[in-house]
């Protein structure tokens, strides 16, 4: 098992007492601080993190999708949470301290840097957009109605409306049916009169009176004239009819119009009163994830700040932090782990051997059956024997 070492920081004692003593009441109270506004820096983070893989992996089953996001929330908000500080409590040590020596430590220090501000920058970004981001989202952005119970009243009105007009439109035809048969039934009865009596003039003709010749054409001509109006009188009733039936469609029309239009105004109007209330929620939501995304972005500038005021305080006091390399025992994982792979690489080793057909030396040699203790001649005797 290989040796393994641990870093161990150490501050050296303070050079400079007068600093020391003056802002050491605060230095403990500058890294609790830091360290405080970093956990909220983390926890907007993990937010922001957890949103978006939710979203981007919503496709995939709910279990994969919370194992990836829990997997990118510990990645980022460790990289970017301790990364960040390690990386910036470099950067000014190497600033205060005025350690840029050679060529070396200046490009390592870019280095550092660059990673430094970009961390930075995105644990920005990452905790103030996540924070307002997490307010908002809470807030509808379409707006879904319950609309059954009105467009229900709607079929039920338009049904009654239909089974009015049904009503009306049959008494209309019922009386038309009814005047169109009175007035045939009258025509017909005065047709049958003039038929009469000129049937009774033809008879006289035909007995020699040749003056009846003209009363036959008169009756016959007023037979014709009440054919004629007859058919007139039946073909204007059905005009009227016709009108009438004209008249009832559109207003029917006009009727189911008029509560189809009722129905959308009353959906409207629904619509309308959720589209404030939302625009208050959202309004509402702005403000607070805009006052906390303020919040939150001073909390992560001032984990940085504190970072900084504690290595600068450091420096005024003269203590320096020191590494050093210590023995570190492994783990009981670690050590169950090697055991294990051990364990596994003996047992296909020994059978790889066996397959291959190469035997290890043996240095010792194995008795067979019982091992005595071997007697110890004194004096010609042997001391584990009795005497005698």
């Amino acid at each position: 098992m290989k040796k393994q070492v641990k870093l161990t920081a150490k501050e050296t004692s303070a050079t400079n007492r007068d600093f020391y003593n003056l802002f050491r009441p605060i230095a403990p109270s500058l890294d609790i601080i830091g360290k405080v506004a970093q956990v909220i820096s983390a926890i907007t983070e993990a937010i922001t993190i957890w949103h978006i893989t939710q979203t981007e992996m919503a496709a995939y089953s709910k279990g994969v999708a919370i194992v990836v996001s829990l997997l990118a929330m510990i990645l980022v908000v460790s990289i970017l949470e301790l990364g960040g500080r390690k990386f910036l409590q470099v950067v000014t040590r190497a600033l205060v301290w005025k350690r840029l020596k050679n060529t070396w430590y200046i490009m390592l220090f870019a280095i550092v840097t660059f990673i430094t501000i970009g961390m930075g920058v995105l644990s920005f970004r990452l905790s103030t957009n996540g924070i307002q981001h997490a307010f908002i989202s809470n807030v509808p952005v379409t707006v879904d109605i319950d609309d059954a119970s009105i467009k229900s009243d709607y079929r039920k009105d338009v049904a009654d409306i239909n089974a009015e007009f049904d009503k009306e439109w049959t008494l209309i035809k019922e009386n038309h049916q009814d005047v169109v048969a009175s007035t045939a039934e009258n025509y017909d009865a005065q047709i049958a009169a003039v038929a009469l009596k000129e049937a009774s003039f033809e008879s006289k003709f035909r007995s020699g009176a040749k003056w009846a010749k003209g009363h036959i054409d008169k009756y016959r001509k007023q037979g014709a004239q009440l054919m004629s109006k007859k058919t007139n009188a039946i073909a204007a009733l059905k005009t009227e009819q016709t009108k009438k039936l004209e008249n009832w469609r559109t207003r029917k029309n006009k009727a189911t119009s008029a509560e189809k239009k009722e129905m959308k105004n009353t959906i409207a109007s629904a619509v309308a009163k959720q589209d404030k209330v939302n625009a208050s929620k959202l309004d509402t939501a702005t403000f607070w994830g805009t006052l906390f995304s303020w919040l939150v972005g001073f909390s992560v500038i001032l984990a940085f700040i504190c970072i900084v005021t504690v290595e600068v305080y450091r420096r005024g006091s003269g203590i320096q932090v020191e590494y050093e390399e210590e023995d570190q025992d492994p783990s009981i994982l670690e050590m169950f782990w090697n055991g294990l792979t051990m364990r596994f690489d003996n047992f296909f080793r020994v059978r790889a051997e066996k397959f291959a057909k190469i035997s290890s030396p043996d240095t010792t040699q194995r008795s067979i059956g019982f091992n005595y203790p071997r007697p110890t001649m004194t004096n010609g005797y042997d001391e584990n024997l009795p005497e005698g």
